[in-house]
Order: structure tokens, then sequence, then C-alpha cells
């Protein structure tokens, strides 16, 4: 049985898929209901549990995001980004607004990135 101490690959193992989703569906739920004083940490877990980047905000590895990003079902993506967007429209404070704003674009990055086709891979010759 491996143990998290032997793991010195120096990779970050990925949550399990069903954790990501069920992470992410809460905080999409808790953000959609949250009161206007509280949406800031509730945008914050939902960015979270979007990307995976736990530390800080401003900085994260867009690898990991992506990766993270790729485990979520993509009805979760949408709910996501159509809750982010209800969420834009309705907000009276300017600076969480374009907060929310950036997150949205970096989705629609992420979002790109995760269904683009992967090169093909070229074949060597003998």
């Amino acid at each position: 049985m491996r143990r998290l101490e032997d793991d010195n690959d120096g990779l970050v193992a990925l949550p399990p898929i069903p954790l990501v989703r069920q992470r992410l569906r809460t905080t999409v739920k808790d953000f959609a209901t949250s009161q206007p004083g509280r949406r800031a940490a509730a945008l914050a877990a939902v960015w979270i549990a979007a990307t995976g980047c736990e530390a800080d905000l401003n900085h994260y590895d867009p690898e990991e995001a992506l990766r993270t990003y790729r485990l979520i079902e993509s009805e979760l993506r949408a709910e996501l980004r159509i809750s982010l967007g209800r969420a834009i429209t309705n907000e009276p404070h300017a600076p969480t607004r374009n907060t929310m704003i950036q997150m949205l674009e970096h989705l629609e990055e992420l979002e790109a990135a995760a269904v683009a086709p992967r090169p093909a891979r070229r074949r060597r010759r003998r």
C-alpha cells in the first residue's frame, strides 16, 4: 500500500474525480445563494474548487489549474460559468465585479485549453 510519505516523485497527486465534482457543485450552489457581504468569500471558494489553487488567488500554477479543471464534468463547468455570469450582472460592488470578470476570463481560457485537441505526435523515421 502506498502512503503519502512514499510519494517522492515531486508531482502533486490530483484529488479523486468525485471529490472535485462534489466540491465544485457545493461551492457553486453556495455562491449562487450567498448574501452580498459573503460574495467574495463564496467566489474564492468556487475559484479554489475550480482550479485547485489553494494558496494565493492572484498567483496560481496554470498547469495545475488546467489539470484540475479537466477533471470537472462539462455540465458543471457550464453551471459555473452561468452562475458567474449572473453574479456579474447582479454585483453592485465594482471591484468585486471586475474580479469576477477576470475569473470568468481565466475560466474561459482554461475551458479552451481543456477541450483543445492535442497536437498529433510525429512519428520518428528509422
